[in-house]
């Protein structure tokens, strides 16, 4: 080897050795970065598979609360309509047939058969004279006590506190929740029609408002509105044909209500 090559031997191995550790740390740094993504990656799978694992729980958390919170708007909105119907002279419409305003109730016939007879018809007279009077008048105010109508059917003549233009009836009965013992017959009337007249006496002239059916297996109180135009005479008079009941053997009027705009 030559002087020359002798005195830059030092330089030489140390440029190799530098070469060496420069492709050693290139080695190692790649390996890392190679560890250090496959750890990153095992990490992510990891948090994924908590999020799917706690996704099913949380949902079924979520829905359990929206339910639970359905069923207390329904139970508050069942509240809010019990009150409104027990509150109904204060929170409905003006009722023209109440006896507060001047209603009266005129008349009331049954249609049992028991009624042919001349005792029974005797009879009837004789308590329309006394206390019948008084107790018919229950039909148009809150009594306590119903009006009872022997049989299924019968008829009511209503005298209304002033000249109306008729758009509603309302039905009322004792609530199913009151009854002391449970049934499956009831004295509720169930179906019936409306009809109006300017005068008590003739029935020429009467209008026809419609025939019903009072739903009394859901509710206690409801209205049924007249589909019907302005164009239709005000009357002073209203008369309810009762066609049937829930199957009691008498029907119990507890309340009805006449709705309109007065003349």
């Amino acid at each position: 080897m030559s002087e020359t090559h002798q005195k830059y031997l030092p330089v030489y191995v140390l440029c190799i050795l530098l070469v060496c550790f420069t492709l050693f740390q290139v080695f190692v740094g790649e390996n890392a970065s190679e560890n250090e993504l496959h750890s990153r990656k095992l990490i992510e799978e990891r948090l994924e598979q908590k999020q799917y694992q706690g996704l099913p729980n949380e949902v079924s958390i979520d829905t359990a609360s929206n339910v639970q919170c359905f069923k207390e708007l329904v139970e508050l909105n069942d509240r809010i309509t019990l009150l409104e119907q027990l509150n109904f002279d204060k929170l409905g419409p003006a009722d023209y047939a109440s006896s507060i305003f001047g209603g009266e109730v005129v008349s009331v016939a049954t249609s049992s058969r028991h009624q042919n007879s001349i005792m029974s018809r005797v009879s009837s007279m004789l308590s329309s004279v006394s206390d019948n009077y008084s107790q018919m008048q229950c039909i148009i105010q809150d009594c306590g006590t119903c009006y009872a109508l022997e049989g299924s059917s019968g008829t009511i003549v209503l005298k209304l506190a002033k000249n109306v233009h008729l758009n509603a009836i309302t039905i009322e009965h004792i609530p199913k929740s009151s009854l002391p013992i449970k049934t499956d017959v009831y004295s509720a009337l169930k179906e019936f029609s409306v009809w109006g007249s300017h005068n008590s006496g003739s029935t020429k002239k009467e209008i026809y408002f419609g025939t019903f059916t009072f739903d009394y297996m859901t509710t206690f109180l409801e209205t049924f509105e007249f589909d019907l135009d302005r164009s239709v005479s005000i009357v002073r008079f209203v008369r309810i044909d009762i066609h049937s009941n829930y199957g009691e053997k008498y029907t119990c009027i507890y309340r009805i209500r006449i709705h309109g705009t007065p003349e």
